[in-house]
């Protein structure tokens, strides 16, 4: 796929849906409104503080260099996104990140609207500080949640939403980082699918193509997600990060030494959060044990390190603090944080001015912000996500037709469906059809009278005349209510297919449909009109609007 093959498209905003309307928790709208109580749970609250105090700290920046221009060569390293890696050797560059698991074809929507978010604020306030900012996006290489990852979903070419899903998993619960596409009949089964999903359109052959690349036998789905969203988004000059790497773990040993030493601190710490959570109103979006040591150990399977008095347990193994810290000493490869470490992690790493995520990171967040202290790391910022609905003109030519806004697909379409169908069909026509049945039948029985009272040999005529009447009336009658059947139906099909296009599953587009739909529909251009005309900003959910203009 290339600028040149690409559709002209204009694509703006074609309107706002306040995030009041899509089920976001009080937290989540709290936050993203700056209200209390909720500000005092994100206490970064501009980057210039934020730089403040990562100006005072030092970081393994050439180390990173390396592990970064490493795993980005294997993904496909672009120019730009070299250069970004690049400028982490300047001291006073900073980054900005967001995340995601390694989801089938690059997963749900939202990973590329956060990966394409990333890079255009990171632009924007690098202008605004006067200092590099680099876009890095965290592939979450260490999650072994097979069932979240493996698999994804398109329309189909009869708008119809189809399940894809790699079938095999491993034997045992392993990071997607180890986990390889290795089942060769599995794989091309589901490739052979998206292809024949997606059918053939301008732009089809050449994505299949791409998929076909990065999705091999030989690649992880680590490498494989990484690939595919380097050949799809690379130019911008994204750089992506997987934590499960052997060096990076060498590096972070250190801090995962310091988590397992903390241990009660940390959950004394989380522990206050949840309540002062709770006291306000505000729900807690993990639940952790209290004697969670907040790390996963790999040994034969990724199994979660608990304290068990003055030991631990691996999983149903149990070690001592001697023999957990050998272990650590010996192979920290295995080892790897859980989704409130994380964070920590992340910053202990890199200079990290500001971090973006969804309702659920931003409510999790919440919970580890103090956990920075203790670790005496800066707090990033946190800013949400940008949330958006791809409109078709197909979809927006039938919601005009058909008088129906995107705000009605967020409750019972049923509903939507009974409302259009009462505003298309002629109010009771079965009543009238009776009524001007009971005229006719009046009105030719007077006739037929003062007929056969003329002449009474017409008498087997007019009877005969009043049975064709009403045998025609009867087929107008059925004829009228066969096309309102046929109608309602059709109706029916074409809201659903509104719905399964913009809101499936009774849920937001972005978080079901995969990008290879619209990328097989509107060739490789639209990751650049989505960057282009997405407010990375914007704290409201946006439509987006792709009309095609003449080519």
């Amino acid at each position: 796929m290339t600028a040149a093959t690409t559709e002209k498209m204009s694509i703006k905003p074609i309107s706002l849906v306040q995030p009041e309307m899509l089920g976001y928790s009080r937290l989540y709208l709290d936050f993203i409104y700056g209200r209390q109580p909720a500000r005092d749970f994100y206490p970064a609250i501009s980057p210039e503080t934020v730089l403040s105090s990562l100006d005072r700290m030092n970081y393994p920046r050439d180390q990173m260099i390396e592990i970064l221009r490493r795993q980005n060569e294997v993904f496909g390293l672009s120019y730009t996104t070299r250069a970004n890696i690049e400028r982490l050797r300047d001291k006073r560059s900073v980054c900005m990140f967001a995340g995601q698991q390694a989801g089938l074809f690059g997963g749900p929507l939202f990973t590329l609207i956060k990966a394409l978010a990333i890079v255009k604020s990171a632009r924007q306030y690098a202008e605004r500080l006067g200092r590099p900012v680099i876009p890095i996006f965290w592939i979450a290489g260490d999650d072994h949640d097979f069932a979240e990852a493996n698999h994804t979903h398109v329309l189909s070419r009869k708008g119809e939403l189809c399940r894809l899903e790699y079938r095999t998993p491993p034997s045992l619960p392993i990071p997607t980082g180890e986990i390889r596409f290795e089942d060769r009949q599995e794989l091309a089964r589901v490739l052979d699918q998206i292809a024949e999903e997606l059918g053939q359109t301008d732009f089809s052959s050449g994505l299949v193509a791409t998929l076909r690349r990065c999705y091999t036998p030989e690649d992880t789905m680590v490498t494989a997600f990484g690939k595919f969203m380097a050949a799809i988004a690379g130019e911008s000059g994204l750089v992506l990060f997987s934590p499960a790497d052997n060096e990076v773990k060498r590096l972070a040993a250190p801090f995962f030494e310091q988590v397992i030493e903390k241990q009660q601190a940390i959950s004394a710490s989380i522990i206050r959060t949840n309540e002062r959570l709770r006291q306000c109103d505000y729900h807690v979006q993990v639940e952790k044990k209290e004697h969670a040591v907040h790390l996963f150990c790999n040994q034969k399977g990724r199994r979660p390190i608990m304290r068990d008095g003055e030991g631990y347990l691996i999983g149903d193994t149990h070690a001592t603090r001697a023999e957990l810290k050998s272990l650590l000493d010996d192979y920290p490869g295995a080892f790897s944080t859980d989704v409130l470490t994380r964070p920590l992690l992340q910053s202990w790493l890199f200079p990290v001015l500001m971090q973006m995520g969804g309702p659920s990171e931003i409510a999790y967040f919440a919970q580890v912000s103090p956990l920075f202290e203790l670790f005496n790391l800066p707090a990033p910022m946190y800013r949400a996500r940008p949330s958006l609905t791809l409109v078709e003109r197909r979809s927006a030519q039938l919601m005009q037709d058909l008088g129906v806004a995107f705000e009605d697909l967020l409750g019972d379409i049923e509903q939507v469906v009974n409302r259009v169908l009462a505003e298309t069909f002629p109010a009771d026509v079965q009543g009238r059809f009776g009524d001007f049945r009971k005229e006719i039948e009046e009105k030719f029985r007077k006739l037929s009278d003062e007929v056969v009272s003329f002449d009474s040999g017409l008498q087997s005529m007019a009877e005969q005349t009043r049975g064709k009447i009403d045998f025609l009336l009867n087929g107008l009658e059925a004829k009228v209510f066969a096309a309102h059947k046929k109608k309602s139906q059709e109706t029916r099909e074409r809201i659903y297919r509104i719905g399964n296009a913009l809101y499936p599953q009774r849920g937001l587009q972005e978080r079901c449909l995969n990008i290879t739909y619209f990328l097989a529909r509107h060739g490789g251009g639209i990751v650049t009109y989505i960057y282009k005309h997405m407010n990375s900003e914007e704290p409201a959910h946006q439509l987006l609007s792709l009309s095609e203009s003449e080519l």
